[in-house]
């Protein structure tokens, strides 16, 4: 007994309708081009999470300016305090005081 075969089978037939898509403009033809834009916004998140992270790997108290500070005023220096220097701490406690703002 002999079996004929039946469309085709055997033997792999393609459509003969189908359409291969075409290229388009945006495909690049030239390898190793890829770009990534990281946003603004990412940037500074960066920036921040950096910042974060170094203060706090730093340590809280400053022995080393604690110490200076007491021998200082253990010897006198903070006694006769001028003008000037009166300003100069009330500007940088204010500075702490008051939030920058970022443009």
């Amino acid at each position: 007994m002999m079996i004929d075969k039946v469309g085709g089978v055997g033997k792999f037939y393609e459509p003969k309708d189908v359409q291969k898509p075409a290229r388009t403009a945006e495909v690049n033809p030239v390898f190793g081009q890829d770009t990534v834009k990281i946003s603004e916004e990412a940037i500074r998140a960066q920036e921040a999470q950096q910042a974060l992270k170094t203060v706090r790997s730093a340590p809280e108290i400053r022995q080393e300016r604690v110490k200076e500070v007491k021998e200082k005023l253990a010897r006198g220096e903070y006694d006769n305090l001028t003008n000037e220097i009166i300003e100069k701490v009330a500007e940088k406690i204010a500075a702490n005081l008051v939030p920058t703002q970022r443009t």
